[in-house]
């Protein structure tokens, strides 16, 4: 075990070595959280805006054509108030950890309180 792995435990559900906080899911539906937020459209495009400049264009350009493919009412990605992480099995391997990535930087300005306000 590396030493990066060694904060990661075992997870619950499925008894792998990942945090319990990212699950793969065969299908992702986009009712409730996080797409009825009001604050999701600017959260996913700030989000979408640094994940351009962070990773290479072709992976952001095969993700966006995936989006685009998959049926109505289907997610490839998704976070939750819990702060848990789920991606579609329908992402190719290479390009999971990108989705997690936006997912999680999705999160933190969803859940992020207001200026002014604490939490």
């Amino acid at each position: 075990m590396s030493p990066s792995e060694k904060h990661i435990r075992e997870c619950e559900t499925c008894g792998r070595n990942h945090s319990s906080n990212y699950h793969l899911a065969k299908q992702l539906s986009s009712k409730g959280f996080p797409t009825h937020d009001p604050k999701y459209k600017t959260a996913h495009e700030e989000t979408s805006r640094k994940e351009k400049a962070k990773f290479p264009k072709k992976d952001y350009e095969r993700l966006k054509h995936l989006d685009e493919k998959i049926p109505k009412g289907e997610l490839i990605g998704k976070n939750t108030k819990k702060g848990e992480i789920k991606v579609s099995k329908k992402v190719p391997k290479d390009l999971r950890k990108e989705v997690a990535w936006h997912e999680k930087e999705e999160n933190k300005r969803l859940l992020r309180a207001p200026k002014g306000k604490k939490r």
